[in-house]
């Protein structure tokens, strides 16, 4: 069981032009996009088969400092197709939850993300350094996103 020391949340949204069932596609099948050069992602892996639903695992390597890369897992816990897709991982040293709303804007979509991440290590002194730069990471991932599938239309 992980000690949970630290919590860090975070929430985000975009708007899409794209629909909320392209939307939700894209981040349901997130183990078969390919990797940007010079992603973090490693490897990004279903270990369970066909189809995605709550209970669908998958398993991750980043390396997010040059000399240390982390195993991450994950299971998706709601699965309810364009409006919520939720899934808590963990890892050696941290445990979260991540969750994504979906909302129909004629068409488009506003994209809302949740993140909740547990450290079971004292980051005190780190922790606002920490933030932003997760927070940076995850914005910067957002508009990735938005750019990729609005030049799918």
């Amino acid at each position: 069981m992980l000690l949970r020391v630290k919590l860090m949340k975070f929430e985000l949204s975009i708007s899409i032009n794209c629909s909320p069932e392209a939307t939700f596609i894209f981040f349901r099948d997130k183990d078969q996009h390919k990797q940007k050069e010079n992603s973090p992602v490693l490897v990004l892996e279903r270990v369970t088969g066909l189809p995605v639903s709550v209970g669908t695992r998958y398993r991750e390597v980043v390396q997010m400092l040059p000399f240390y890369k982390s195993e991450i897992f994950s299971t998706i816990t709601r699965y309810e197709p364009y409006e919520y897709l939720e899934e808590e991982f963990s890892s050696k040293g941290m445990q979260g939850h991540l969750a994504y709303q979906y909302f129909d804007y004629g068409g488009s979509t506003k994209l809302i993300q949740r993140e909740s991440i547990y450290f079971s290590f004292p980051i005190n002194l780190l922790y606002p350094i920490i933030r932003q730069v997760l927070h940076r990471k995850l914005s910067e991932r957002l508009k990735e996103i938005k750019i990729i599938l609005e030049q799918k239309i």
